[in-house]
């Protein structure tokens, strides 16, 4: 897969939206050019890291985030099996 970014620019803009998400999970607004963003966006924040996670991994031909949900069974019967 081919990418418009290069690797310095797609290191620099997750730099760049992970200090976004630190500045408004503090409570704080941050600004990236024109846009100003605040706590509310924080949703939009990660998912955009995310396609730029995404879009790194594919230019160094590495699968993206991959996200895994476990189980965990309790029971008097010690661990079972669904």
């Amino acid at each position: 897969m081919t990418s418009i970014w290069t690797e310095q620019e797609l290191r620099e803009e997750i730099d760049l939206y992970k200090r976004a998400i630190k500045a408004c999970a503090s409570g704080s607004s941050y600004t990236i050019g024109s846009r100003s963003l605040t706590r509310q966006n924080l949703k939009e924040l990660r998912e955009h890291l995310d396609y730029l996670a995404g879009e790194l991994a594919a230019l160094e031909g590495r699968r993206g985030p991959v996200l895994v949900q476990g189980r965990i069974y309790r029971g008097s019967a010690g661990w079972r099996k669904p």
